[in-house]
């Protein structure tokens, strides 16, 4: 896949005016929508990890920070960049950072190792590779590291935690760059398409269209400043980022609570904790959270909604689920 230039997905202008007049497309970025729920919403807590809060206010000014930092890095509108991060405050923050450059943010699932990237730099000729240092034992950094020695267009790793050799996230700080506006027809990122063969393909999603993915499922879904979306699956799957996912959630003034891993052993006690009203899954997930829920006793009375994708449920597991996670169960078999 040829990523030549940005222009090259975007859509014809009869097109964009068309969706725009529906009020499908918002003339605003993925950035400057954080500014204006930032606005709207202020001290509210925006999110909630491992680490703590943070509330829209902070996460609008970390996000500027970090966008300072990039750009003194040398990152720039159209750059590429990997993204591999696990759940936490870091991920969404450098997220809207990279909104906020311009840069073409690819996102990259935690499980993903050194051939998939190795495709990855071949399709996208990325110029930064972000990661943390280490997660569930593996060494991410030196996987950066071998990344660099591999292939000359990626020029700075970016590491959250022990950085080494490397740049260190938390020391990526600088006034906001002037003069830098992407437009919402550009495109804000690069999805991974799913399979088991094969290097991943790249999906390019731009500003306004993923905004109107994220706030059409909202609507769907029902979410409002109410909710307290559980990431339970990687942040940088579709589903979790804006069906409506982080994304949705924000829009609405909700508050995201991040697990670092989808298990039962970690997320019932965050789900009791926290109150959590919605959480994503994949089938396989389900079962064993299922069978976890035959001997543990977390109080999941909180949750409202759980969606399910990634492959078909069978209506046996179905009918357990509103019983086992304390989800109301309707006369027609939906919850």
């Amino acid at each position: 896949m040829m990523i030549a230039s940005e222009q090259t997905f975007l859509q014809p202008p009869e097109v964009v005016e068309a969706y725009q007049r529906r009020g499908y497309w918002q003339k605003e970025t993925l950035g400057e929508s954080l500014r204006r729920w930032s606005e709207a919403y202020k001290d509210h807590v925006a999110l909630t990890d491992h680490r703590g809060e943070m509330s829209f206010a902070a996460l609008d000014r970390r996000a500027d920070r970090l966008a300072g930092g990039l750009h003194e890095l040398g990152i720039t509108a159209g750059d590429r960049v990997l993204l591999q991060l696990p759940n936490g405050a870091n991920f969404v923050a450098l997220s809207f950072a990279l909104f906020r450059l311009g840069a073409l943010l690819i996102f990259v699932l935690p499980a993903q190792r050194i051939n998939d990237l190795d495709g990855l730099r071949r399709n996208a000729q990325p110029v930064a590779y972000v990661c943390k240092d280490r997660f569930l034992g593996f060494d991410y950094c030196a996987m950066g590291v071998e990344l660099v020695a591999r292939h000359a267009c990626l020029r700075n790793i970016i590491v959250d935690g022990e950085a080494r050799q490397c740049c260190n996230l938390d020391g990526l700080d600088g006034d906001p760059p002037t003069g830098v506006a992407p437009r919402p027809t550009e495109i804000a990122c690069l999805l991974l398409s799913g399979g088991t063969t094969g290097t991943p393909k790249l999906i390019p999603r731009s500003h306004a269209d993923y905004a109107y993915n994220a706030r059409a499922s909202v609507e769907l879904c029902g979410f409002s400043s109410d909710t307290v979306y559980l990431t339970a699956l990687p942040a940088a799957h579709n589903f979790t980022l804006a069906c409506p996912g982080i994304l949705g959630t924000l829009s609405c003034g909700g508050r995201i609570v991040m697990a670092r891993t989808p298990g039962g052993d970690e997320t019932f006690p965050v789900i009791a904790r926290q109150k959590v009203t919605v959480t994503s899954l994949v089938a396989a997930l389900v079962s064993l959270w299922l069978q976890q829920r035959e001997w543990d006793d977390s109080d999941l009375s909180s949750l409202r909604l759980l969606q399910v994708g990634g492959a078909r449920l069978s209506p046996e597991v179905a009918r357990q689920i509103g019983p086992a996670l304390a989800l109301l169960w309707q006369s027609d078999g939906t919850m």
